[in-house]
Order: C-alpha cells, then structure tokens, then sequence
C-alpha cells in the first residue's frame, strides 16, 4: 500500500476524456498515477472522499483506492439520561424550597 499526497481532476483534451491523477509516496519518491473517471462528478466525489479520509492509500497489486475514516462514538442515550436526572434533580429542589416557604 502506498500513501496518497493528493488528488488532481483532469480533462485530457486528446482523449477528450476525465481522469483522477494520484501522487503517491513510494519509497521515499514521488510517483504519479493517472485513472481515468467517468466524468467531472466521479472526479469531484473521489476528491471529496480524499478530503474527508484520515487515511487514504493506493495498493498497486490490486489496483485499490482504499480511504479509511475515523468517526467519534457518540452514545446519546447516556446523554438524555443525565439531562433528565439534572432536570429532576432542580425540580426536586425547587419543590422541596417551596414547600418550605409555606
């Protein structure tokens, strides 16, 4: 697997036809691939993905783009029980000051 640097769109006026451009980094050099897309949309989507990976890397024996993404575990549920119990805890306290005043 090698890292991807960057992407590049290109419209091949020869072959009037749409392409992706990898730099990769293999060995310590900077290698150039070219994929051909099937059109600017494709392109633009492949870019995207790039853009937001963490990681993206290229596998030469296959032929694979891979782009890996990292996501932040969000547990809602644990949330909403804590937001109920401060709610029902200052409910508490305000019924129990206003019992005392009476």
């Amino acid at each position: 697997m090698l890292a991807i640097q960057g992407l590049k769109c290109i419209y091949d006026t020869g072959s009037r036809g749409w392409a992706i451009e990898l730099s990769l980094d293999a060995e310590g050099e900077q290698a150039v691939r070219r994929f051909d897309v099937d059109g600017p949309d494709d392109a633009e989507m492949l870019i995207e993905a790039f853009e937001d990976s963490t990681l993206s890397a290229f596998d030469p024996a296959s032929g694979e783009i891979v782009f890996s993404y990292e996501y932040a575990e969000i547990d809602l549920d644990d949330e909403d029980e804590d937001g109920d119990d401060e709610v029902g805890e200052d409910a508490d306290e305000t019924e129990e000051q206003e019992d005392g005043k009476a």
